[in-house]
């Protein structure tokens, strides 16, 4: 296996000195182990020249098929790991920032922060990420279970939706949709609208942008890191901002009006999320414990 990896890491650089730097080890040992392997099986897998390395049609066979067995290898290690975490935890549970607030008196409760000295410890630990980085952290057991912004698709994980939040729409008191009672999707054309930036949710973000176009609806939409950035834009005239309707749910700003943005495609979809193939045993017991409470909060906001 560690001559295959070796020869997988060349044919990625294309280059037996950098190929030595990323595996530590010499340029010439290097050369002499894949001079070795080819002695061994009889065929040339590398057309050298002092610039280049380039693989021979043999080679590129070579290492299509051992880049597959790479990949299961680890996977084997990734899926040992996770079954020892499961066995001894603590069980890790992740969170989006755009999680509905009803949700974090939940996941408070499951901290073992939150436990008066003296009481035994829940034995969970929690993380908090945008839901790109929740995917990835679960897909690679890094963390157990997860609650992001939807849409998630992935084949590999089970995915259940937990509730929807609405957005409200900030808007300077003087603006000209400031006396409606709510707003629609088309009064936010050619709009400069303050919103989370395309990286936190790209498949959320994606979604929104196709629904927008469905409707010929060209807002112009700004992307900023924070609400007080949003709400700050807002105030001083730039344009308005689009924010879950639970973050600003007890906030008063001078110079500022919300209201609701009156359309169910444009909601926030929360789901909660795992690992198809941890669904067993103690942590599907946890999982589907948690998922209860969450339904139970009936968090449906259009």
């Amino acid at each position: 296996m560690e001559v295959t990896i070796m020869i997988v890491v060349i044919a990625q650089e294309g280059n037996f000195v950098r190929a030595s730097k990323k595996l530590g080890i010499t340029p010439p040992s290097l050369t002499r182990r894949v001079t070795l392997l080819e002695q061994s099986i009889g065929v040339k897998l590398f057309d050298r020249s002092t610039r280049k390395v380039d693989l021979t049609a043999a080679g590129r066979l070579f290492v299509q098929e051992a880049s597959l067995s790479i990949s299961h290898a680890e996977r084997a290690w990734d899926l040992a790991r996770f079954q020892a975490q499961i066995e001894t935890g603590p069980y890790r549970i992740g969170y989006s920032p755009y999680t509905h607030n009803a949700f974090l008196p939940l996941l408070n409760r499951l901290s073992p922060a939150s436990h008066p000295p003296g009481d035994e410890p829940s034995g969970i630990v929690l993380e908090t990420a945008n839901t790109l980085e929740l995917v990835e952290r679960v897909l690679q057991g890094r963390l157990h279970v997860a609650l992001g912004v939807g849409p998630i698709v992935d084949r590999d994980l089970w995915v259940q939706r937990v509730g929807q939040e609405g957005f409200s729409v900030c808007l300077p008191r003087n603006h000209r949709l400031a006396q409606k009672v709510a707003v629609t999707a088309h009064d936010l054309d050619r709009e400069m609208i303050f919103w989370m930036p395309r990286s936190l949710q790209p498949r959320f973000y994606g979604r929104v942008m196709r629904y927008m176009a469905s409707l010929s609806v060209r807002p112009v939409f700004k992307e900023v890191k924070s609400t007080t950035h949003a709400l700050e834009f807002t105030v001083h005239g730039f344009g308005i901002a689009l924010l879950p309707r639970s973050s600003v749910a007890h906030i008063s700003y001078s110079g500022i009006v919300f209201k609701p943005l009156a359309d169910r495609y444009l909601g926030i979809e929360i789901a909660l999320f795992m690992r198809r193939d941890q669904r067993y045993g103690k942590l599907k017991e946890i999982a589907d414990g948690f998922l209860s409470q969450l339904l139970a909060l009936r968090i449906e906001i259009n």
